[in-house]
């Protein structure tokens, strides 16, 4: 890994090379910590401190040295903190109905006006009609999230509206989540965005629903797991750049469409080599020939371009996949 490498994961440029540090040699105390990376002591402790917060350093026998876990566990733990961050983020967000109110009382008052910065759609045919305006009024970029399966009714008028935006010239970048690409017509409607000039990623981790237009406006299901409920438009600048900070984030873990990213079965093959070492019993596990397992690892390991199924678990989920 060079640079930042874990940066995805929440550390610091320090935090990642005092982890690493202790990942080669472990139950070596500060000084020698501070000397290795090349800072002072206090920046040194500082790092150490998170590191043992976030559980991915420990003290050793004796208290005044460090070691590290293992780094599947490190990644998992990390992994798992960020997420459960971001997920409560996004709740916020779409939960931030109470703010109209605040802003309404700044209306009375006589200050700036703010209200009309968070606007609230009912109805799948209000929601649809709402992207549809926007993008019309659109003249840069346009930002997509598919985090799932979505209702044929919604990716007809989704796909004509996509399509009609493309075919104007301007710029779109749009993220699928896989099991939204499970399903025949969204894989095709995929395609279709890349054959005409939009950006697509794919990835398998958590994905917010929303759309983002010229970086002003954006529109965030109320309900991410059922978009015909409605929808909250923001303008609010504050807001605004929460979802743009976190679209980009999600934008940087996904990885290209479609060829980068593991089918439905390889990723439950990934899921199965993380746990079991024997392709027999990894083979039985999800009712599959003992040929196509290891069919699967080998495809796997090529593409990861790693020599072992445990250096494939932990660049999997490096990359996501699991």
């Amino acid at each position: 890994m060079e640079g930042n490498a874990l940066a995805v994961l929440g550390l610091s440029p320090q935090e990642e090379a005092v982890y690493r540090l202790l990942l080669r040699s472990p139950g070596i105390g500060l000084a020698v910590i501070a000397h290795a990376c090349g800072t002072g002591e206090d920046d040194a402790a500082a790092a150490l401190a998170r590191l043992r917060d976030l559980g991915v350093v420990r003290a050793a026998d004796d208290p005044d040295t460090f070691s590290s876990v293992d780094p599947p566990t490190a990644v998992e733990r990390l992994a798992r903190l960020r997420i459960h961050g971001l997920q409560s983020e996004i709740r916020q967000v779409a939960s931030s109905r109470h703010l109209v109110d605040r802003l309404a009382e700044d209306q009375r008052a006589g200050r700036r006006a703010t209200v009309s910065e968070l606007q609230r759609v009912e109805g799948l045919e209000q929601v649809i009609a709402c992207v549809d305006e926007l993008s019309f009024f659109a003249r840069d970029e346009r930002l997509t999230t598919h985090p799932g399966p979505i209702l044929a009714a919604a990716l007809d008028a989704v796909r004509a509206s996509d399509l009609k935006y493309l075919r104007r010239g301007l710029r779109m970048r749009t993220i699928v989540h896989t099991d939204a690409l499970d399903c025949p017509q969204v894989d095709r409607y995929t395609a279709e965005l890349i054959g005409q000039g939009a950006r697509v990623r794919g990835t398998t981790g958590p994905l917010e629903r929303m759309v983002i237009f010229d970086r002003r406006t954006a529109l965030v299901a109320t309900d991410p797991d059922d978009i015909t409920r409605g929808a909250l438009v923001v303008r609010q600048p504050g807001l605004l750049a929460h979802l743009l900070g976190l679209f980009e984030r999600r934008w940087s873990e996904s990885c290209a469409v479609p060829d980068e990213l593991p089918t439905t079965a390889e990723r439950q093959v990934l899921r199965v080599m993380a746990r079991v070492d024997k392709d027999e019993a990894g083979a039985r596990e999800l009712g599959m020939s003992l040929r196509t397992y290891r069919g699967h690892v080998a495809s796997l390991l090529r593409r990861l371009d790693v020599p072992n199924r445990f250096q494939a678990a932990l660049a999997a989920r490096e990359r996501r996949w699991i």
